[in-house]
């Protein structure tokens, strides 16, 4: 993590291992590409932190998408579109976010990446392969990306009502 928060230009893992004191290359490598993750208890243990530390019925969820530059056309969702954290057209991935907030704080709870209309199109076959997205994966509107998969936060923060 403190490669991460760090001042570097490129956060990616070679950079990050050559600037943190006395971190190895290929020991982080392998813990970001050997790792198993359980996202689903991590998320789920998250939000009950969150509920538990923040937790107030005046609390509300937000939605809202977010946009990071990008040079290649390599990463997932890659297109040019509008990013708005340059404020512009330009090669970027946009993520659709939940996030909570109350009088204690605020928290983000939860993620999407959007993926392009233009993704979905057989001209771009090899490059959903390459990213291994599902077979059954297809294309949502930001809205229906803000609304759909986030019911598991609705339902996980209504079990909790009595703090939130």
């Amino acid at each position: 993590m403190v490669g991460r928060f760090s001042k570097l230009e490129r956060k990616s893992i070679e950079p990050i291992a050559l600037a943190v004191e006395d971190a190895k290359v290929r020991a982080m490598q392998r813990t970001i590409s050997d790792a198993i993750w359980d996202e689903d208890k991590m998320l789920a243990k998250y939000r009950s932190m969150v509920s538990d530390d923040m937790g107030d019925a005046g609390g509300v969820l937000m939605f809202d998408e977010s946009s990071f530059v990008k040079k290649g056309k390599d990463s997932a969702g890659v297109n040019l579109q509008y990013c708005g954290s340059i404020g512009k057209v330009e090669n970027c991935q946009v993520g659709v976010f939940a996030a909570y907030a109350t009088a204690h704080g605020y928290a983000v709870l939860d993620k999407r990446l959007f993926i392009p209309e233009e993704w979905f199109s057989e001209e771009y076959k090899e490059r959903r392969e390459k990213c291994a997205f599902p077979e059954d994966l297809t294309f949502k509107t930001k809205p229906q990306l803000a609304s759909d998969p986030f019911a598991c936060i609705f339902t996980s923060f209504s079990n909790h009502r009595s703090s939130i």
